[in-house]
């Protein structure tokens, strides 16, 4: 199930803000994550691989909480709530390219500054991606194998400095490629993404999920 990109914001920023505030975590705080989640089940190899990469930041921290300050139910609290708050993140936005976010917050009547400056920036690490990737490929072709010396560390060193370069040399052409085609500060979406029945679900949760957070409801 896919939900328009605007209500995915929407709802990522609401829960997010809802559960990052709880002082204790409920089993029916889970409820509309456990949704969002289920609602992802043709993506769940990747949220699940993003989910274990950012836990392992997470885990970091809660190790930090436990050691120095020993406080181990404080290391729960932020272990629940952002595993809540990074699994609706991660399910909802999973498979979303640039333009569709950029339409997302266009939708929503946010100011054309910050939408333009978002899309770009999404859009340009898209590419620095896809130009990292090909570099790392170039290695292997190359049969570069790391190792703990001078010259992986080295290797490392001109990798990121030839990115660098690279995203330079992409931002010069990039910035004039859009002032020939006129652009003014403004971008005109084409294929906006239609209000659906999936979105009309994902509101309902949310409002269910909000009437067990702050009504009282368990």
């Amino acid at each position: 199930m896919r939900f328009s990109p605007s209500v995915s914001i929407a709802a990522a920023v609401l829960y997010s803000l809802m559960t990052a505030f709880l002082t204790q975590v409920h089993p029916l705080d889970g409820l509309f994550a456990l949704f969002v989640l289920i609602s992802a089940h043709g993506r769940w190899r990747v949220v699940f691989l993003r989910m274990l990469k950012l836990n392992i930041f997470i885990v970091f921290i809660c190790l930090t909480v436990l050691l120095f300050h020993g406080d181990r139910g404080h290391a729960l609290l932020i272990f629940f709530r952002a595993n809540l708050i990074t699994a609706v993140n991660v399910a909802l936005f999973t498979g979303y390219t640039a333009d569709e976010f950029y339409y997302g917050f266009h939708a929503l009547r946010l100011p054309d500054r910050f939408t333009v400056t978002l899309f770009f920036m999404v859009k340009y690490t898209e590419i620095l991606g896809k130009e990292y990737d090909r570099m790392k490929e170039a290695l292997k072709v190359r049969n570069f194998m790391p190792k703990t010396n001078i010259f992986t560390y080295k290797t490392y060193a001109y990798l990121a400095g030839m990115l660098l370069v690279r995203s330079m040399d992409r931002a010069v052409r990039l910035s004039q490629a859009m002032r020939l085609r006129g652009f003014s500060g403004r971008l005109y979406p084409f294929n906006y993404i239609s209000f659906g029945r999936s979105d009309i679900a994902v509101i309902g949760m949310l409002i269910i999920q909000s009437l067990f957070t702050f009504g009282g409801i368990v």
